[in-house]
């Protein structure tokens, strides 16, 4: 009978507010057109010194990749809390950009604590047990349980409530709430005492005139809700962020924010997002943006790449049936086309990352001397280590490799990828010694 309520509530609700009841979650700004949101927030290219060595600006960017993504980043992190005995790297960062599987471990680190002692609304901790089991969810097979709702299944038919939306609350219910009450935490519940955080989509939306929207990149930052939708940032969902992330097309559908800079239009405008690979999956775009920003400002830059891509195989030619699980709700062959259509941006970017000279349009380039860029990759393991992990002859490298891209996570793959860090992230490696120096105000060497 309780059920039987619920049902007509939902009825009763989704035809009283329209069609587009559940499509956006964002609030109108209470003043008109302000460049930024006059409340402090964690979510801004304005980045403020309040981390780590004040001439030095250090920066991480965590790639998309589904649940390989989200757990190489989240081990990666930890393991540079822990790399040195005189330094806490993770400490040190200033700012973190984020796409798609990596936005899972940056914004749980920005909305978690390290202690109980620590007042952070999440009440949710940052420790390696916690955040290796976090990561490691099967969060495909909790996202199709949660259809089966009777509440969802009134909501996906009869309202805009879609697949999107499902998989928003399922990162909300196991990530992005206050534990263990389970509110939804908004990005005014960032803890302070973490890294900025920008998370980053892809603009899916017609373009207006001379306005550009289609495939263009969208942050959730102050100054991208405030300039682009008169929104407040502080009052959106840190879970629906993560999801408009991570996206990606064929599984999700778009995440709708509503468009309030021109209140006398009659008709209704909305900004439609999808995965941020699209337009980026390195998360390095916003951290040129922050350099360009800030050029001249610091005696040193930073910029830490955590890089799940993996090489382009193609399919196991010893399996007769390459499908996974999720493959019987939709095929994820498309993720083939998709990846090959963005490595060319993905070169480019890390084309000037490398050589430190950086493309701003309309042919003006300009060059940041005094920049040490780490890239962590899968592609820099020793083909010739041996995959200690699984029972077929192969390289760890080419293992790795295998892992798909997905939201969930085979807990052998996990240990590769703990391994790989370990290979890759060590007192020996050069570059990281480099950065524990500049960062302990010692003289590192250009690179």
């Amino acid at each position: 009978m309780r059920i039987l309520k619920q049902l007509i509530l939902v009825l009763w609700v989704s035809f009283l507010s329209g069609c587009c009841w559940n499509a956006c979650a964002n609030k109108a700004m209470h003043q008109p057109m302000p460049r930024v949101s006059e409340e402090a927030t964690h979510a801004t290219f304005d980045i403020k010194d309040k981390r780590g060595n004040p001439d030095v600006l250090l920066a991480m960017a965590l790639s998309g990749g589904g649940s390989r993504a989200a757990y190489f980043s989240a081990s990666a992190m930890l393991k540079l809390q822990d790399v040195f005995n005189d330094i806490d790297i993770l400490k040190e960062i200033d700012v973190v950009s984020s796409v798609s599987g990596g936005s899972l471990p940056a914004a749980y680190y920005c909305i978690s604590k390290d202690s109980k002692e620590d007042k952070v609304r999440s009440n949710r901790y940052w420790n390696e047990g916690i955040v290796k089991k976090l990561m490691a969810i099967n969060y495909q097979g909790k996202w199709i349980g949660n259809w089966f709702w009777p509440y969802n299944i009134f909501r996906y038919w009869f309202t805009a409530y879609d697949r999107s939306d499902i998989m928003a609350q399922t990162f909300e219910d196991n990530l992005f709430d206050v534990s263990p009450i389970g509110f939804e935490l908004k990005f005014r519940d960032l803890n302070p005492e973490r890294p900025y955080l920008i998370i980053n989509a892809t603009d899916g939306t017609e373009n207006i005139g001379k306005e550009k929207h289609f495939g263009e990149l969208f942050t959730f930052t102050k100054e991208d809700f405030s300039n682009k939708l008169n929104s407040d940032i502080n009052s959106y969902s840190v879970a629906r962020a993560v999801m408009a992330s991570a996206a990606f097309p064929g599984a999700f559908n778009y995440m709708t924010l509503m468009d309030y800079r021109n209140p006398k239009v009659k008709d209704e405008r909305y900004l439609h997002l999808f995965d941020g690979g699209n337009s980026d999956n390195l998360g390095l775009k916003s951290i040129k943006r922050i350099l360009f920003d800030t050029r001249d400002r610091y005696k040193h830059y930073i910029v830490i790449l955590i890089d799940a891509y993996k090489e382009k195989q193609g399919i196991d030619r010893n399996n007769c049936d390459p499908r996974s699980l999720f493959s019987y709700v939709v095929d994820l062959n498309f993720m083939d086309t998709f990846d090959s259509l963005l490595d060319a941006n993905r070169e480019n970017l890390l084309d000037q990352f490398k050589s430190r000279t950086f493309n701003m349009g309309d042919n003006k380039t300009y060059t940041i001397g005094n920049l040490t860029f780490w890239h962590v990759t899968f592609q820099d393991i020793d083909p010739g280590i041996k995959d200690d992990i699984g029972t077929e002859e192969k390289s760890l490298k080419e293992a790795l490799n295998r892992i798909p891209t997905s939201f969930s996570i085979d807990a052998k793959d996990t240990k590769r990828i703990d391994r790989a860090v370990d290979l890759l992230i060590n007192e020996d490696n050069v570059i990281l010694k480099e950065i524990r120096d500049r960062l302990l105000g010692k003289q590192g060497r250009d690179r």
